[in-house]
């Protein structure tokens, strides 16, 4: 029994499995079970009955005693190439024509073949169960959590627990709630008018004193210096400097906030963000950002701005503060990273945040590899009334370089010419990301995209390999969104469900 789209459960005297995409069960002889599916959900589902004769050769006997070791609920990998051959299956069930059972039993064996490959691991249902507790503390940290409790959620012994987690993570468990409680602590400092003793009640710590030794040991200086150091006049002209500033825990005193573009930005900061400025990169919006600077009549610490402004426009925002102009097209995101962190002296935290950024790349790529057969991508950009292949320069350094994706063309450089389907059905990517516009135009083209009969017949639409990207964090050049991408990419093909 394989579900390829949404949930169905299988019910085997009182235990109960629940079958989604990656998993599938395979029944033990001689049992009754019971397949459920609610109505209301939209479930796609294949059935696969055969028979384990008794005359068997030795080479028969093999693939049985291989079928009876793989008994039970399995979890898969990569299901692209089971629900190709779960469906030649089915298409070769209904032939008339008698020959067609040999083939039919050869594309069983394929198939046997498909779901051995992709199986995995007990070891890696071990480390899928260490992650939910890794989730359970960055859910709870300000909660007393104790070892014995994520080990008791694992049903092991809490030294086997310690040593498992310490092998995954390089660090142990306990090392990584402090870690998690003083991260947070850094945002009610910065974010909170609260004393220490609230700050630490709120992170987990009963003792505001061993709050602060905690703290000092992790970060280099006590809460209240670290607290001082933050409370700088920044202000930023363009809205993708939060991306550069929030690793560096600092939040400017006036930027451009919009609740629909960037909303990230908006629900994280916009609370603590006294003078919120127009979204946009025109001269006119520039213009009327500096004006409304001017309008505070207010000194800033540092004015951070893109090199895209005239002498004029300069010469205006000098009169304000220090101003430094930061060169987007020309410094990759690391080193914007730490060109800031230069200028507000924070390079401790830069490094550290990039430290962070590296082992996230890392576990990514782990768990892609563990769960995802190679596979080929292609971007697709859904724009007016046309598609575009594209690679910005975020895909290229994030997606394609550090965790190593493969496109499935060789393009270079941003496609400025529209594709048709037809032409991306020979290129025939196994996974498809798409980034369409919010506008009615674009809309359109995507509905009509979505009933073409040669889009339908794409072997990445018929395995369900197509996810939807947002314009943030995809499109936004910085840190933080880059770190986002990360983990977006993980949950998205690692998940259970596509579109």
């Amino acid at each position: 029994m394989f579900v390829s789209k949404g949930e169905a459960i299988v019910t085997l005297g009182d235990v109960e499995y629940i079958l989604s995409k990656n998993s599938m069960y395979i029944c033990p002889s001689k049992t009754s079970l019971e397949l459920k599916i609610a109505v209301e959900n939209s479930v796609t589902a294949y059935v696969i009955q055969f028979e384990i004769t008794e005359n068997t050769t030795q080479s028969d006997t093999f693939i049985n005693l291989h079928i009876e070791e793989m008994g039970g609920k399995l979890n898969l990998r990569s299901t692209y190439e089971v629900i190709e051959l779960c469906n030649k299956l089915v298409e070769l069930s209904k032939s008339p024509i008698k020959e067609d059972k040999l083939l039919e039993q050869a594309y069983f064996y394929m198939l046997l073949y498909a779901i051995s490959k992709n199986r995995i691991s007990s070891d890696q249902d071990l480390s899928s169960m260490l992650e939910k507790t890794k989730q359970h503390i960055q859910y709870h940290f300000s909660e007393p959590i104790q070892v014995k409790d994520l080990a008791q959620m694992m049903n092991i012994s809490s030294k086997y627990y310690m040593e498992l987690f310490r092998k995954q993570f390089a660090m142990s468990a306990t090392q990584y709630l402090t870690q998690v409680r003083i991260e947070a602590s850094k945002w009610l400092l910065i974010k909170e008018h609260k004393t220490l003793r609230e700050i630490a009640s709120e992170v987990g710590y009963k003792d505001e004193f061993y709050f602060s030794r905690r703290f000092k040991q992790e970060v280099g200086i006590s809460p209240s210096v670290f607290m001082k150091s933050r409370r700088k006049n920044i202000a930023v002209l363009d809205s993708s400097f939060f991306g550069l500033l929030a690793p560096l825990h600092y939040i400017p005193v006036a930027a451009p906030l919009h609740p629909t573009w960037r909303s990230y930005y908006y629900k994280e900061f916009g609370d603590y963000v006294a003078t919120h400025l127009v979204v946009g990169r025109t001269p006119a919006i520039l213009n009327e950002n500096i004006m409304l600077l001017q309008q505070k009549n207010k000194k800033y610490d540092v004015i951070l701005c893109l090199d895209n402004l005239n002498a004029e426009q300069l010469t205006l925002l000098q009169g304000l503060g220090h101003v430094y102009q930061l060169a987007w097209n020309h410094l990759s995101w690391r080193e914007q990273l730490f060109e800031v962190a230069q200028l507000l002296d924070a390079e401790h935290e830069a490094n550290k945040w990039l430290a962070e950024y590296e082992q996230s790349v890392h576990k990514t790529v782990a768990c892609l590899d563990a769960f995802c057969h190679p596979q080929t991508f292609l971007f697709l950009l859904v724009m007016g009334n046309g598609c575009y292949q594209y690679q910005d320069r975020s895909i290229q350094e994030v997606v394609l370089g550090d965790l190593d994706l493969q496109l499935a063309t060789a393009l270079t450089v941003e496609a400025q010419q529209p594709i048709t389907i037809e032409q991306l059905a020979d290129i025939s990517p196994d996974v498809m990301m798409i980034l369409v516009y919010e506008d009615e135009e674009s809309m359109k083209t995507w509905s009509k995209m979505q009933v073409d009969e040669v889009w339908l017949e794409m072997k990445c639409v018929r395995n369900r390999d197509i996810y939807m990207l947002t314009h943030f964090p995809w499109r936004d050049y910085a840190p933080l969104p880059h770190l986002l991408i990360v983990k977006e990419i993980e949950k998205l093909l690692t998940s259970k469900s596509s579109l």
